[in-house]
Protein backbone atom coordinates (compact mmCIF):
# COMPACT_ATOMS: atom_id res chain seq x y z
CA UNK A 1 0.00 0.00 0.00
CA UNK A 2 1.67 3.56 -1.10
CA UNK A 3 1.25 6.36 0.75
CA UNK A 4 -1.29 7.87 -1.36
CA UNK A 5 -3.79 4.87 -1.48
CA UNK A 6 -5.21 5.84 1.54
CA UNK A 7 -6.25 9.33 0.09
CA UNK A 8 -8.40 7.28 -2.62
CA UNK A 9 -12.52 7.67 -1.42
CA UNK A 10 -15.10 5.63 -1.76
CA UNK A 11 -18.63 6.92 -2.74
CA UNK A 12 -20.36 8.60 -0.34
CA UNK A 13 -24.00 8.11 1.41
CA UNK A 14 -26.08 11.07 0.07
CA UNK A 15 -26.42 12.37 4.04
CA UNK A 16 -22.42 12.93 3.63
CA UNK A 17 -22.21 14.78 0.74
CA UNK A 18 -24.72 17.04 2.14
CA UNK A 19 -23.48 17.51 5.51
CA UNK A 20 -19.95 17.98 3.81
CA UNK A 21 -21.32 20.79 2.25
CA UNK A 22 -23.43 22.11 5.46
CA UNK A 23 -20.18 22.24 6.83
CA UNK A 24 -18.84 25.02 4.46
CA UNK A 25 -22.07 26.70 3.96
CA UNK A 26 -22.31 27.01 7.87
CA UNK A 27 -18.98 28.74 7.86
CA UNK A 28 -19.77 31.23 4.95
CA UNK A 29 -23.66 32.29 6.20
CA UNK A 30 -22.25 32.53 10.28
CA UNK A 31 -22.42 35.91 10.30
CA UNK A 32 -25.94 35.93 9.01
CA UNK A 33 -25.42 37.50 5.61
CA UNK A 34 -25.46 35.05 2.88
CA UNK A 35 -23.63 36.92 -0.02
CA UNK A 36 -23.61 35.08 -3.64
CA UNK A 37 -19.71 35.39 -3.42
CA UNK A 38 -19.71 33.01 -1.09
CA UNK A 39 -22.16 30.39 -2.43
CA UNK A 40 -20.17 30.75 -5.41
CA UNK A 41 -17.04 29.67 -3.49
CA UNK A 42 -18.61 26.89 -1.73
CA UNK A 43 -19.85 25.28 -5.17
CA UNK A 44 -15.75 25.69 -6.57
CA UNK A 45 -14.88 23.67 -3.60
CA UNK A 46 -17.65 20.84 -3.70
CA UNK A 47 -15.89 20.59 -7.49
CA UNK A 48 -12.72 20.08 -6.02
CA UNK A 49 -14.22 17.04 -3.46
CA UNK A 50 -13.11 13.40 -5.16
CA UNK A 51 -16.31 12.40 -2.73
CA UNK A 52 -18.32 14.34 -4.90
CA UNK A 53 -17.00 13.49 -8.61
CA UNK A 54 -19.42 12.48 -10.55
CA UNK A 55 -22.77 14.37 -8.55
CA UNK A 56 -24.74 17.28 -9.07
CA UNK A 57 -23.20 19.65 -6.86
CA UNK A 58 -25.89 21.94 -7.62
CA UNK A 59 -28.73 19.94 -6.00
CA UNK A 60 -26.18 18.71 -3.57
CA UNK A 61 -25.73 22.45 -2.57
CA UNK A 62 -29.34 23.16 -2.63
CA UNK A 63 -30.37 20.92 -0.21
CA UNK A 64 -27.60 21.95 2.47
CA UNK A 65 -28.32 25.63 1.80
CA UNK A 66 -31.87 24.83 2.26
CA UNK A 67 -30.82 23.25 5.63
CA UNK A 68 -28.91 25.91 7.04
CA UNK A 69 -31.17 29.10 6.05
CA UNK A 70 -33.99 26.82 7.62
CA UNK A 71 -32.16 26.34 10.69
CA UNK A 72 -29.52 28.67 10.88
CA UNK A 73 -25.54 28.11 10.93
CA UNK A 74 -24.64 27.15 14.73
CA UNK A 75 -27.41 25.08 15.22
CA UNK A 76 -27.11 22.58 11.57
CA UNK A 77 -23.45 22.60 12.90
CA UNK A 78 -24.78 20.08 15.33
CA UNK A 79 -25.78 17.31 12.56
CA UNK A 80 -22.37 17.56 11.21
CA UNK A 81 -21.97 14.88 14.22
CA UNK A 82 -23.57 12.20 11.92
CA UNK A 83 -21.06 12.56 9.17
CA UNK A 84 -20.04 8.28 8.54
CA UNK A 85 -16.29 8.47 9.45
CA UNK A 86 -14.17 10.20 11.19
CA UNK A 87 -11.58 11.27 8.22
CA UNK A 88 -15.06 13.15 6.51
CA UNK A 89 -15.25 14.74 10.13
CA UNK A 90 -11.63 16.06 9.98
CA UNK A 91 -12.23 16.96 6.19
CA UNK A 92 -15.48 18.89 7.41
CA UNK A 93 -13.74 20.70 9.88
CA UNK A 94 -10.79 21.48 7.46
CA UNK A 95 -13.01 22.64 4.35
CA UNK A 96 -14.71 25.24 6.64
CA UNK A 97 -11.72 26.57 7.81
CA UNK A 98 -10.46 26.99 4.40
CA UNK A 99 -13.74 29.03 3.49
CA UNK A 100 -13.02 30.91 6.99
CA UNK A 101 -9.68 32.09 6.04
CA UNK A 102 -10.38 32.53 2.60
CA UNK A 103 -11.98 36.20 3.48
CA UNK A 104 -8.50 37.40 5.21
CA UNK A 105 -9.86 37.04 9.26
CA UNK A 106 -12.57 34.95 11.11
CA UNK A 107 -15.16 37.77 12.38
CA UNK A 108 -16.66 36.04 16.07
CA UNK A 109 -19.57 34.66 14.04
CA UNK A 110 -17.32 32.48 12.41
CA UNK A 111 -15.10 32.13 15.10
CA UNK A 112 -18.57 30.70 17.34
CA UNK A 113 -18.96 27.96 14.40
CA UNK A 114 -15.68 26.39 13.95
CA UNK A 115 -15.51 26.39 17.63
CA UNK A 116 -19.11 24.77 17.91
CA UNK A 117 -17.97 22.07 14.80
CA UNK A 118 -14.52 21.42 16.67
CA UNK A 119 -16.21 19.85 19.72
CA UNK A 120 -19.09 18.20 17.93
CA UNK A 121 -16.61 16.73 15.42
CA UNK A 122 -14.36 15.93 17.95
CA UNK A 123 -10.89 17.50 16.10
CA UNK A 124 -8.22 17.78 18.47
CA UNK A 125 -7.01 20.82 19.41
CA UNK A 126 -3.56 19.94 17.63
CA UNK A 127 -5.26 18.90 14.68
CA UNK A 128 -6.96 22.36 14.38
CA UNK A 129 -4.06 24.39 15.06
CA UNK A 130 -2.01 22.13 12.40
CA UNK A 131 -5.22 23.12 9.93
CA UNK A 132 -4.76 26.69 10.79
CA UNK A 133 -1.23 26.73 9.94
CA UNK A 134 -1.33 25.35 6.78
CA UNK A 135 -3.62 27.27 5.77
CA UNK A 136 -2.64 30.42 7.19
CA UNK A 137 0.32 29.74 4.57
CA UNK A 138 -2.06 29.33 2.04
CA UNK A 139 -4.03 32.67 2.40
CA UNK A 140 -0.88 34.68 3.52
CA UNK A 141 0.55 37.65 1.32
Amino acid sequence: MGFFDKLKKGVLKTEDEVLLCEAMLAISMADGDEQWEEGDLVRAFMNTLPELKGKDVYAVFDKAEKNVKLHGALPRVKALGALSSEPLKKKAFMLAMDIALSSGEIDDGEEAVLAEMQTVLGVPDELATQIADVLTIKYSA
